[in-house]
């Protein structure tokens, strides 16, 4: 996936990131008790139902990467850093806890070098699932099967 960003000399930046499976006990899930949050039943139902939509985010576990990532988490929510797993989970913690309940070990993850990079990276896949899909009425060709 081609991702893009400005860095600070506002150059764009672009880097090709590939999709890659992950165990999920490779992972440390910054924000705790997401059972609890609003959503959590409904998205559960709907992973159950349909699978998962997009991979999860990850960032290297580094302290300095954990500060970061906790920066406007409620502390009630965030969770001790846990040094030995190799990967932050920026974006998709309450999808892997739906993984976990639901006894699935493995998840499809995005790994970026950094917050600024994994922040691209989600905007990008959010951009991707708002894309409108059109029927063409006056050619009778259904467009809403394409594969995106």
């Amino acid at each position: 996936m081609k991702v893009e960003l400005l860095d600070s000399n506002l150059n764009l930046r672009t880097k090709y990131l590939v999709p890659q499976i992950v165990s999920l006990s490779d992972v440390f899930q910054v924000v705790g008790s997401r059972k609890q949050q609003v959503g959590y039943p409904e998205l559960r139902r709907d992973v159950k139902k349909k699978g998962f939509k997009n991979p999860i985010v990850l960032i290297p576990n580094t302290l300095d990467n954990y500060g970061l990532a906790i920066r406007q988490v409620n502390s009630e929510y965030i969770k001790g850093w846990e040094a030995w797993r190799p990967y932050l989970c920026m974006y998709g913690n309450q999808r892997m806890e739906i993984a976990l309940d639901l006894r699935i070990f493995k998840l499809t993850a995005i790994i970026t070098p950094n917050i600024e990079w994994s922040h691209a990276t989600q905007l990008k896949l959010d951009a991707k699932s708002q894309i409108p899909i059109h029927t063409n009425t006056l050619a009778k060709t259904d467009y809403t099967k394409r594969n995106l």
